[in-house]
């Protein structure tokens, strides 16, 4: 009975001790509700990745503008610190759509704004202006074509000097 009264007892100080625990929640992002809403929206690539005590800072390399205006295709978006409160965690280098809140001159996005790229192209019809895929059975094709012509044109150069 003791070793109960010391178990319930030692559960309930350390119920009574532990710190807040704090974790990101939010709705998942659907873009015919959220767009609307947004000061801006964008497909950008992570360039570049700065953390202050509070906050987050990317440089974005824009390369699809979804919304409003952006002044220019490179851009600054803060964000809270960290995942557990919202904020946007990016490796330099990944490729990301956002919706973007403009507080005076800055501009703001969460993990509650990130979106797919694709999400954005089959919501707006828009073609992905990355470079396409590298079609190497062409290039095979190409060059086995124009080598065949180039050697076909060069046997029948040979065989009208031999005319001559």
């Amino acid at each position: 009975m003791r070793t109960l009264a010391a178990l319930a007892a030692l559960t309930l100080v350390s119920l009574a001790l532990a710190a807040d625990a704090y974790a990101c929640s939010c709705l998942p992002v659907d873009l015919e509700r959220d767009l609307p809403k947004a000061d801006a929206a964008m497909i950008g690539s992570v360039l570049e990745r700065r953390t202050t005590e509070t906050t987050r800072v990317y440089l974005f390399r824009v390369e699809q503008v979804y919304r409003g205006e952006l002044d220019s295709s490179r851009v600054e978006v803060e964000t809270p610190r960290d995942g557990a409160a919202c904020g946007l965690e990016l490796a330099v280098g990944q490729r990301v759509g956002l919706l973007l809140d403009r507080q005076g001159q800055r501009l703001h996005s969460t993990l509650c704004s990130q979106v797919d790229p694709s999400d954005f192209l089959a919501l707006t019809n828009v073609e992905d202006n990355t470079f396409p895929p590298i079609n190497r059975g062409g290039i095979i094709v190409g060059v086995v074509v124009l080598g065949l012509g180039t050697f076909l044109l060069v046997r029948k150069a040979r065989s009208y000097r031999r005319l001559r």
